[in-house]
């Protein structure tokens, strides 16, 4: 009777080691993956093990972490809203438990409508040529970002600051201006690099800062605009009531 146990008892841990090991696909994985600019893409994970895996996601090397405001990684994938021209790449799961580690790997195409030839138009002067060096059909700008920028109108109080988004794309590569009540702003004005053109970012905010602002986005094919109007409040203090050290009212 003791044999028996004992060997039932050896069987039994013979049997959960083998169900023991490192991670291992689950389902079926589609490495290439392709999305339209501006949607929402959710690329899987599909890995199990014992004891299950723990996952983490990299693009093009790089670690995926919650500063990538437009990223969230779930328990089964990677989840990518507004999906921009710069989010196509290599990306890779990598998940690891205590006996190893696996990487599903995903390559990401982004497809620009705009690049597609639809709304393609061949510039005057052209004779005909509507292609550059790559074989690549020209394109009018177009908003890549259309719902960060659906609040046209915005207040804030003296003191603060607001990001203004005209994030754009083209063929070619189109550029930007700057406008506040259809004047050009100067490179001080808007005062950051050109590798943040494509948002301008007014700080510590006065009342004159109040107005339209416009950015004018072009190319050799065509143009587009938006305009924020911007409203600075002005803080007021009730008459006979005391101010704290350090605000001032106006």
């Amino acid at each position: 009777m003791e044999f028996q146990f004992a060997l039932l008892f050896v069987g039994i841990i013979a049997f959960s080691d083998s169900a023991r090991g490192p991670p291992r696909i689950a389902d079926k994985v589609i490495h290439r993956q392709s999305v339209r600019l501006g949607r929402t893409i959710k690329l899987l994970c599909p890995v199990e093990g014992d004891p299950p895996p723990l996952t983490m996601w990299m693009k093009d090397g790089r670690t995926i972490h919650s500063g990538w405001t437009r990223f969230r990684v779930l328990q089964q994938g990677l989840k990518i809203k507004e999906v921009e021209s710069d989010d196509a790449g290599t990306y890779i799961c990598k998940a690891t438990n205590g006996f190893g580690s696996m990487n599903v790997n995903y390559t990401l195409i982004v497809i620009d409508d705009a690049s597609s030839g639809k709304d393609s138009q061949v510039p005057e002067g052209s004779n005909g040529e509507y292609e550059d060096h790559s074989g690549k059909q020209w394109a009018r700008p177009r908003f890549t970002q259309p719902a960060k920028m659906r609040r046209r109108v915005i207040a804030r109080p003296v003191g603060s600051s607001v990001r203004l988004k005209c994030v754009a794309s083209g063929n070619p590569r189109p550029d930007i201006t700057w406008l506040k009540d259809n004047k050009p702003l100067t490179p001080q004005e808007i005062g950051e690099n050109k590798k943040k053109k494509w948002t301008l970012n007014l700080k510590n905010l006065k009342p004159e800062d109040s107005g339209k602002y416009t950015c004018r986005v072009f190319n050799r094919v065509g143009e587009i605009n938006a305009t924020y109007k911007v409203e600075v409040i002005r803080k007021y203090c009730p008459l006979g009531h005391s101010t704290k050290i350090g605000v001032h009212c106006q």
